[in-house]
């Protein structure tokens, strides 16, 4: 008898800036990156100068095959500037030269210690994470980026978190939960309505609910979920908009986005084509169902809107998805198949 199977999986591509199944992503310890600032006094919130509202990521590095994975040569950056962290140690946290960052040498965890938001600094920052990482004898260069959000303390514009308690089940690990956090400038706001999609199919037996709980059922190698924001259930239009992606590391089928043409960065005239293919990550070879449906969406990490979309394993992004009322972003590509 035929079995049915779902799988998905996707890869960002850079705007102009440029695996083995190691997937990277970063723990955290459930407070948002994400800060409001007065503009004329340039007073912050939240403080993260307070240790109680400091956030923490940590690198997670898993092998969809099982096997052992140890990380080395830690390292980040702050808007492309690598941090050197040669200051005081304590508790296993060796501070930067900034003195806004703290390195636990031993996990490669980061923590913010310091402001970032300024009244010179009222835009959002990235922190890049780098790291090698051993498995069965090879070492991979791996890299992963954290957006942090900044906005205006009195700004009418809405901002939503999506903390997951983990991005990564296993056979051991079969559920996470996922909880949202929304704010008007620097107020945290309760009182809201959330509806889930997982890509852009309704959810709805979970909403009306803040945190859900998502179990290895509901995601198929790679799940993205989105969560929109409405003042009330009633509302017609919502006012926010986030996602996270929960990987499957256990599951027998996993897809695999790959770069195929020789742009690997987008740039005008220089199209990247995105591929994709399903892999058996029991043998570790590539999967040819005879029956295959796919999708594959050019995303828009902002809000989790898409650009652009295709019905094929392959799909191609250009300056028309990555550069937007005047501003140059990074985009995700989404790739899902349906096959027996």
């Amino acid at each position: 008898m035929a079995e049915n199977y779902s799988a998905q999986n996707s890869i960002t591509i850079k705007r102009l800036r440029s695996n083995d199944s190691l997937m990277l992503t970063f723990e955290n310890n459930g407070i948002p990156l994400f800060q409001a600032v007065d503009e004329e006094s340039g007073a912050v919130s939240p403080d993260w100068s307070i240790a109680a509202n400091q956030p923490v990521r940590t690198p997670k590095v898993t092998s969809a095959r099982g096997l052992a994975v140890s990380l080395s040569g830690h390292s980040w950056a702050y808007n492309g500037v690598a941090l050197n962290f040669n200051g005081a140690e304590s508790g296993g946290w060796k501070k930067d030269s900034t003195g806004k960052f703290s390195l636990n040498t031993s996990t490669g965890a980061i923590k913010i210690v310091g402001n970032l938001a300024s009244k010179t600094n009222i835009a959002g920052d990235t922190l890049t994470y780098s790291c090698v990482a051993s498995t069965a004898g090879v070492e991979y260069n791996l890299t992963g980026e954290l957006p942090i959000a900044i906005q205006n303390m009195g700004a009418s514009s809405y901002y939503l978190a999506i903390l997951a308690s983990t991005e990564q089940l296993t056979s051991k690990v079969t559920s996470c939960t996922l909880t949202t956090k929304l704010y008007a400038g620097a107020n945290a706001i309760t009182d809201y309505y959330i509806k889930w999609y997982k890509d852009t199919a309704a959810w709805t037996d979970k909403n009306g609910q803040k945190s859900v709980t998502v179990t290895r059922g509901d995601v198929d190698g790679t799940q993205l979920f989105i969560a929109e924001v409405y003042q009330s259930s009633s509302a017609s239009q919502p006012i926010a908009r986030a996602g996270v992606r929960i990987i499957d590391t256990a599951d027998e089928f996993q897809i695999v986005c790959y770069i195929t043409s020789s742009n690997k960065e987008v740039d005008t005239g220089q199209p990247v084509t995105v591929s994709a293919k399903i892999v058996n990550m029991t043998t570790g070879s590539t999967y040819t169902p005879t029956s295959a449906s796919w999708t594959m969406d050019v995303m828009d990490k902002e809000n989790w809107k898409s650009l652009k979309h295709s019905t094929t394993n392959s799909i191609s992004v250009t300056t028309t998805e990555t550069d937007r009322n005047g501003t140059q972003y990074d985009v995700d590509v989404l790739a899902e198949c349906h096959f027996n």
